[in-house]
């Protein structure tokens, strides 16, 4: 099984202000979105904050062109998409559900949805008692398959930045200590804090994703038997990258990287399975 996934979109509505972009808005995302489902997967997943602040309009706008490539595609909430509405709203839009999970042959996946509803102050993640005893179930239902989480905002104290304030789900969320229940290995996959970045604790690795204004590009997690592979296809052009510098600058709620994005884009890594012939985690 592959899966293609993507960090923070920040899809932007357009203000009056900033009306000049439009172009480089609608160059911009389609031709992205095209190239992202053009990488061959079975599934798409984008990993929170695919809109800049949840409004309708950019809801409605993203997702028709996401719609028209007709690919599954699944949709983890980030804070930046609950600003303008309830989540009911924006669930209802997506047409998918607040967290739930994907069983196949290969793997068990497991949506998360670790953002607070409407609240301004505080960006930061949260996971209620509901969805972990919900968590608790699906990792022991697991038992050693293979089980990859999807969450918009990192572990605490994991992935770069995640043990900074409003960076992770708040350390008193004991979402550690769920995941530490697993069999075997387990690969939790984050955007939120638009850097690049792998790190590993015990069983689990952590995968972070750069926001896609930042850099442009796709990861690939490959599932077989035998191991959970991890790669990029790095999207060079210099036309698109133009079109996210002038978008980046110009939209609120959103600050471009002034410096060269963490330098884990390039990276390959296997995580090998148990009964497999790798005998240790590896980049390659």
């Amino acid at each position: 099984m592959k899966i293609a996934v993507i960090g923070d979109l920040h899809y932007p509505a357009l203000e009056d202000h900033f009306a000049s972009i439009e172009e480089n808005r609608r160059v911009f995302y389609e031709t992205f979105l095209d190239r992202f489902f053009s990488v061959p997967a079975d599934l798409y997943v984008s990993i929170g904050d695919l809109t800049n602040f949840g409004r309708r309009d950019e809801l409605d706008e993203i997702y028709s062109i996401i719609r028209k490539h007709g690919k599954p595609f699944r949709h983890v909430l980030g804070n930046h998409d609950l600003y303008a509405m309830p989540r009911s709203q924006v669930l209802s839009i997506s047409g998918q559900e607040r967290f739930h999970t994907l069983s196949t042959e290969s793997a068990v996946l497991a949506f998360l949805d670790t953002a607070r509803e409407q609240d301004y102050d505080d960006w930061g993640g949260t996971m209620d008692a509901t969805q972990q005893y919900w968590l608790e179930a699906v990792i022991e239902e697991t038992a050693e398959r293979p089980l990859v989480v999807f969450g918009h905002h990192p572990v605490f104290s994991t992935t770069l930045h995640s043990e900074k304030d409003k960076r992770c789900i708040h350390p008193d969320v004991p979402i550690w200590q769920i995941l530490s229940m697993k069999q075997g290995p387990g690969l939790y996959v984050n955007g939120h804090n638009h850097a690049n970045s792998l790190a590993a604790r015990n069983d689990w690795t952590f995968l972070q994703l750069a926001a896609v204004l930042d850099e442009q590009a796709v990861r690939v997690i490959e599932i077989t038997e035998s191991f959970i592979a991890i790669d990029s296809v790095m999207i060079d052009d210099e036309a698109l990258k133009n079109h996210a510098e002038e978008i980046g600058n110009a939209i609120p709620h959103f600050a471009l990287k002034r410096n060269p994005v963490e330098d884990a884009a390039y990276f390959k890594y296997m995580i090998p399975l148990p009964g497999s012939s790798i005998v240790e985690k590896q980049k390659v």
